[in-house]
């Protein structure tokens, strides 16, 4: 046994010397001949400039074989006038077996291409920049022969670009082998290897995009008929497993009959071959169960023809998972296909699933759905399910949608063009019908603060629209029951700039409107407020609402109707309740320009609480006349026009307002300028002043209001009031009171400021100038008193007279639109 052992070693040692031997002397006895023969046969056979930076004979860099290497080597592309690289690579290694060499034969073996970037070209005339062998002659020899057993390639890419097809294709491998065997312009190559496929891109149609591939390929290429075939090759791609065969001539015509079948396939064998940001985000989708996939593409492919696209996949009692969720649709059938005469026409696509159905979560769904010419789609489709919402979401969760509950009931059926949604005149072409049950439906979206919940109610649809039978739930805190129509709903959810149009009764026990409004959800009476109109919304509702509340603003019973379209919202009638008294309303808010709302309204108020009033609007932004020194009840009739920003603040310059009141059972108590008043005329006190009625009409523009001059019949004495007050407090108020007694004033001082007014009385005329803050009551000597109220009741009847054909004219725009409220085309078309 011993001397076996010692043989074997022996004979061994023999050989691997043997080998060592003839490695190192083929490499320095015929290191010149090696390269002179290779360099000879290089010109001779290769068309283009080759430029090698070094050449290098070893014996150890592919051992056993004898290696000649090129470094920093680049191939120019066969095209004439072109000097563009076709091959650009840092080392080529052609391997000869030493005892060959030892021989006289120059026999190529092996070659290994080395950090290599390969670009090949067919031009729109059909010619290639990589024709760079030379023809040979019948009589001619090689003193360099190939004989081929591996091609290696180690971190190579390779750009393909025919742009008489339009194929454009960049793949790369950081290693692969093939074998090669070549007989008379016919190449055997049998590769195998890790490709990323970067990019497949035909006629512009992104085919293939960021896949990493394991491919073991049998491809015979023919060079006389311009052909490759693949024979049953298989590639892997996401750890699903593909085989292709068929080929791809172009002699004359470019024609393609491609065969790909799915192999043990799975759900992501499909979700696998669709372009990389599609696919990753089914890529947590897990299969069981029998799922067919298989691809069939067939026809001539170049500029001016596409081939034909057949693909059939399904599910046959299949389960599908979404493990992070864990949620699973179990028993999945589905029967699909996919067909196009012409891939570069999506018209001509054609999707058919046929009878979907399966368990989510243990409730049966079914359905079907065809989809024609992917330009102008023909939609065709029908469901019926009982599913439980949160169930769908966690299943396929939209971005939008933050979270859900709930359960929905749907049977509906949907045919017809999707475009015709989009024309009012084709709407009757579409045909949608069956019905959708909510129960306890809770929604909370991302693009919206406050979310829906407790929505029950029934929705029919019928074509294009949509009937609410006692839908109601809330927003927040506002509760609402809603029973009427969504008009063009369909094309509003499928289409980004589809209007929508609400028709319905509205009624509702609260709405918040702090929270509607607010920015901040933990500050609301506090908060900056954002308000705006959807151009796509129009809406008309008529309105019983039972209570509602912004800022101190509170609002009970209220009732009337609300339009709105092209951001602009009105109100022919609307009245509640509130601040003690019943307020009657008509007017509009024009939202076009978020920056610039702009508000044009008339209301009638009766029997408001003077001081209430003041309260709920802030006292106006002022602390000289506050809702602590007023009581009685109001009448007034208001027509106002004023602009907001889209936070709901005023742009005080633009408010202008004709108001005619009148205040019954008034009081005024505590007012410091009355009080200050009481020195200058006949009375001690006039710290509470009360009378039963006081009619005036003023007036608000320029940032100031305009007082005509009123009397004021009260309890303590008879006083004459107008003048001018500034948004900024600046007042200018012109005061006539009766002096029946010289004793509380210096004659010698007030004269000039005391008259008689023919009837045997003293009249003491005063003014109250300066600012709310600091102001002081002067003698009033001014030699034209009564030329000054008559002028000031002038300039008031002329701004009236303006603001009152202002507010006709806008109103009058609006009326006209009112026939075609829900007419969607923008122009008029039918």
């Amino acid at each position: 046994m011993k001397k076996i052992l010692k043989k074997i070693f022996v004979y061994t040692a023999v050989v691997v010397i043997t080998i060592i031997g003839a490695s190192v002397a083929a490499t320095f006895l015929y290191k010149d001949q090696l390269i002179d023969h290779f360099i000879r046969e290089a010109n001779k056979t290769i068309n283009t400039p080759i430029h090698v930076g070094k050449i290098e004979v070893s014996a150890l860099t592919n051992f056993p074989n004898v290696s000649l290497t090129f470094r920093d080597v680049l191939i120019e592309e066969s095209y004439s006038n072109s000097s563009s690289a076709m091959l650009d690579a840092s080392g080529i290694d052609f391997t000869f077996n030493p005892f060959n060499l030892l021989k006289g034969k120059y026999i190529i073996e092996e070659i290994h291409l080395n950090n290599a970037k390969a670009h090949l070209k067919v031009n729109e005339k059909g010619e290639v920049n990589y024709n760079i062998v030379k023809k040979t002659g019948a009589g001619d020899t090689a003193k360099v022969t190939f004989d081929l057993s591996k091609v290696y390639l180690n971190q190579v890419e390779f750009r393909y670009s025919n742009a008489r097809t339009e194929v454009y294709m960049n793949i790369s491998t950081p290693k692969a082998e093939a074998r090669l065997n070549v007989a008379r312009d016919i190449y055997d190559i049998r590769t195998s290897g890790d490709f990323n496929f970067d990019r497949l891109l035909v006629q512009n149609k992104v085919w293939v995009e960021e896949k990493d591939i394991a491919l073991t390929a049998k491809v015979v290429y023919n060079n006389i008929e311009k052909g490759i075939d693949f024979n049953s090759s298989r590639f892997n791609v996401a750890g699903s497993d593909f085989i292709v065969y068929g080929g791809y001539q172009f002699k004359e015509h470019p024609m393609i009959d491609l065969n790909l079948e799915g192999e043990n396939t799975t759900i992501q064998t499909i979700l696998s071959l669709l372009p990389g940001e599609t696919s990753q985000r089914f890529a947590h989708y897990r299969s069981s169960g029998e799922v067919y996939f298989d691809m069939v593409m067939k026809g001539r492919i170049d500029n001016q023809h596409s081939p034909v696209l057949d693909i059939n996949f399904g599910l046959i009692d299949s389960d599908l998972t979404y493990p992070e969720q864990d949620v699973t649709i179990s028993r999945a059938r589905t029967r699909g296909k996919f067909h196009a005469d012409d891939l570069s026409k999506a018209s001509s696509y054609y999707l058919e699933m046929k009878n979907i159905s399966g368990l989510l979560e243990g409730r049966p769904f079914s359905g079907n759905l065809m989809y024609k010419d992917f330009n102008a789609p023909h939609v065709k489709m029908d469901f019926e399910g009982d599913l439980d919402i949160n169930s769908v979401f966690k299943f396929y969760s939209p971005e939008n949608i933050l979270q859900a509950a709930g359960n929905l009931a749907l049977n509906v059926s949907f045919t017809g063009y999707l475009s015709d949604l989009k024309r009012k005149s084709a709407t009757s072409r579409v045909k949608t019908s069956g019905d959708i049950d909510l129960k306890n439906v809770s929604l909370a979206l991302k693009e919206v603060r406050l979310p829906l919940t407790a929505l029950n109610g029934n929705l029919l649809f019928n074509d294009n629209d949509l009937a609410l039978s006692n839908v109601g739930g809330k927003f927040g805190n506002t509760d609402f029951l809603l029973n009427g129509f969504f008009k063009n709903i369909i094309a509003y959810v499928l289409f980004e700039n589809e209007p929508v149009g609400i028709e319905s009764t509205l009624k509702s026990d609260f709405v918040d409107m702090d929270q509607l409004l607010s920015v901040s959800e933990s500050d609301q009476e506090n908060s900056d407020y954002v308000f705006g109109l959807s151009p796509r919304l129009r809406l008309k509702f008529n309105c019983d609402v039972k209570s509602l509340k912004f800022r101190r603003f509170l609002a009970r019973n209220i009732s009337g109707d609300l339009k709105i379209k092209d951001e602009v919202a009105l109100t022919d009638q609307l009245s509640f309740s509130s601040m003690g008294g019943k307020v009657h309303m008509a007017g509009l808010v024009d939202a076009k320009n978020s920056k610039d709302i702009k508000v044009n309204t008339s209301f009638r108020v009766a029997g408001v609480h003077l001081d209430s009033a003041f309260y709920v609007l802030e006292n106006f932004n002022q602390d000289f006349l506050r809702d602590r020194h007023l009581k009685g009840r109001v009448n007034a009739e208001v027509k106002a026009t004023m602009d907001f920003n889209e936070k709901l603040t005023l742009f005080s310059e633009t408010l202008m307002a004709n108001v005619s009141a009148s205040i019954i059972g008034g009081e005024l108590n505590n007012f410091e300028p009355m009080q200050r008043l009481a020195r200058y005329v006949d009375a001690e006190k006039l710290d509470h002043l009360t009378f039963s009625e006081i009619k005036n009409d003023f007036f608000i523009q320029d940032k100031t209001i305009y007082l005509p001059q009123m009397e004021i019949q009260s309890n303590v004495t008879q006083l004459r009031i107008g003048g001018t007050h500034t948004f900024n407090q600046k007042i200018d108020y012109r005061v006539i009171a009766p002096l029946r007694s010289t004793r509380k004033v210096d004659k010698d001082e007030a004269f000039g400021a005391i008259e008689e007014d023919g009837n045997g009385r003293s009249l003491l005329y005063l003014k109250i100038v300066g600012t709310a803050a600091d102001y002081r009551i002067v003698y009033d000597k001014d030699a034209v008193k009564q030329k000054i109220a008559s002028d000031l009741k002038k300039e008031v009847k002329e701004l009236k007279e303006a603001f009152k054909n202002k507010g006709l004219k806008k109103q009058e725009t609006i009326e006209l639109e009112e026939d075609d409220y829900f007419d969607w085309e923008p122009d008029g078309k039918q």
